[in-house]
């Protein structure tokens, strides 16, 4: 990573950052002590699953996580990280599927639409593997194509209505 694009990850994540404060100055200024608890519970979580990903030992996937809403106009991600967790190994792997899958997604898309999802990263069923299961949801255009294409390269992807993308990956 560059120079150039550190620091627009590093304004883009004190924009997140502000906004958060915002949020809670607003509920605390109003007295909506329940929102603001809430608030605080939700940023401490987040926070936990970002110092999770961060200290992954790996680089690419964790910056390709933290930087994919500012990259991805019609797409939003959370991402809940289970475990404390060692990347290193598939660093490379879980970045080149993410962005594959990203990108067929993107073929499917819907103009105008917004895609949520939320990944869950997890300990394997060993030490040396990884599990991944994302949740989509958005319009797709020919859902059940995409939902082939998924499984034919390996992915176990569910749609739902062509609303609904359910998909579970193993790297180990």
């Amino acid at each position: 990573m560059v120079e150039k694009d550190m620091i627009m990850l590093l304004r883009h994540k004190r924009h997140d950052w502000m906004n958060q404060i915002q949020l809670i100055h607003g509920y605390a200024s109003l007295g909506k002590y329940d929102r603001l608890m809430n608030q605080l519970e939700d940023l401490r979580t987040e926070s936990e699953y970002e110092r999770r990903i961060l200290n992954s030992d790996a680089v690419k996937f964790p910056l390709w996580l933290l930087s994919f809403n500012w990259n991805h106009e019609q797409f939003r991600l959370k991402y809940i990280v289970k475990d404390e967790l060692d990347l290193s190994r598939h660093d490379e792997e879980l970045t080149a599927l993410a962005k594959r899958m990203v990108k067929w997604i993107g073929e499917h898309k819907v103009e105008g639409e917004l895609y949520e999802g939320t990944v869950h990263l997890y300990q394997g069923y060993d030490s040396n593997s990884i599990g991944l299961s994302w949740e989509w949801e958005g319009q797709l255009h020919n859902g059940e194509s995409l939902k082939q294409r998924l499984n034919n390269e390996g992915f176990i992807a569910t749609v739902f209505d062509d609303q609904e993308l359910s998909i579970e990956m193993m790297i180990g």
